[in-house]
């Protein structure tokens, strides 16, 4: 998406003559999207009402390269729900040939677990410093039927062996417990892990971490921290699959989104959300009542206070 946002922030038009028109080049970058497979003979236009700039247009080339991941995704819906056919992305090296992924490690007092947070080290050219910057790949080359480690498990574990009525961030946060999760985010957004579990504390600040999700790598949305952005994807009863979702998370986390939010409305929605789960190292965020719906065959005067209760249990 980086190729594509940098041409589009620099393109506006007005009613008036074209200008020459600026092509977009193949990107492998993009397999599978639509924007790929537009002809050479389709031209798009970006227009905006400013008045003080000339019009141009949008030349998108088809993609040369990677035709066989586009059409191993080019299937309507899942065959097996329990073994899908998942398509390998790219890896991080061909996704920014001028980075490297780098991580710090700092060590939490309280039980002594190390954690490697990550960062992406952008490689500049002369005498100008390396330049690092926050990072939501999530770990590399993994094949998503195994899943992404459990990188929490051992932090959770511990916490519930200790027991306590119950196990939020904001619970430990108002004990002055700093737990392995704040320290991470402290160390992501160059901050004092004070400071986290203040904000937390005071309901400033979220680190949403669901428990049963130990795969992600714990972020803090909050006012004082860094902007986050977040990304939607999902199925429909018409098209898409369990394959095409998680490949739309690891290219949207790939790209920088913090965190997912699925809000599939078609067939295999629970199966759907765990490989999701299994495969994303940001929060997932998504809306049971669509998964209850389906439980009812979408007949709305079905639905009951048993299903929808039955469908929260299971998220």
């Amino acid at each position: 998406m980086a190729l594509l946002h940098a041409s589009f922030t620099s393109v506006v038009c007005k009613n008036g003559n074209h200008s020459a028109p600026t092509r977009f080049p193949c990107t492998t970058f993009l397999p599978g999207f639509d924007v790929g497979r537009v002809s050479n003979a389709c031209k798009k236009e970006i227009c905006s009402s400013m008045s003080s700039v000339p019009k141009a247009t949008l030349t998108f080339d088809p993609p040369s390269t990677n035709s066989e991941r586009s059409k191993q995704l080019q299937r309507k819906h899942t065959i097996n729900p329990a073994s899908p056919d998942f398509v390998l992305l790219p890896s991080f090296e061909e996704c920014f040939p001028k980075s490297s992924k780098e991580c710090r490690e700092v060590i939490h007092e309280q039980s002594g677990h190390t954690l490697k947070v990550p960062f992406r080290r952008v490689l500049l050219s002369g005498d100008v410093p390396n330049f690092d910057t926050y990072d939501t790949s999530g770990p590399q080359n993994i094949e998503p039927r195994i899943g992404l480690p459990k990188l929490r498990k051992d932090w959770v574990d511990r916490r519930e062996r200790l027991g306590a009525p119950r196990y939020t961030q904001m619970y430990y946060a108002k004990q002055g417990i700093i737990t392995e999760e704040m320290l991470y985010c402290a160390t992501r957004e160059k901050l004092d892990p004070e400071f986290v579990r203040s904000e937390v504390a005071r309901g400033r600040a979220i680190i949403p971490s669901n428990k049963k999700h130990l795969e992600l790598e714990p972020m803090i949305v909050g006012r004082n921290f860094l902007v986050k952005v977040n990304a939607n994807i999902g199925n429909s009863a018409v098209a898409s699959s369990i394959e095409e979702e998680v490949y739309k998370v690891q290219w949207a986390t790939m790209w920088g989104a913090d965190t997912v939010m699925d809000l599939s409305t078609g067939r295999h929605i629970h199966e759907t959300r765990e490989w999701i789960l299994r495969n994303s190292a940001v929060p997932v965020g998504t809306v049971p009542i669509y998964q209850a719906l389906e439980k009812v065959n979408g007949i709305a005067e079905d639905l009951s206070w048993e299903v929808f209760r039955d469908t929260l249990s299971r998220v």
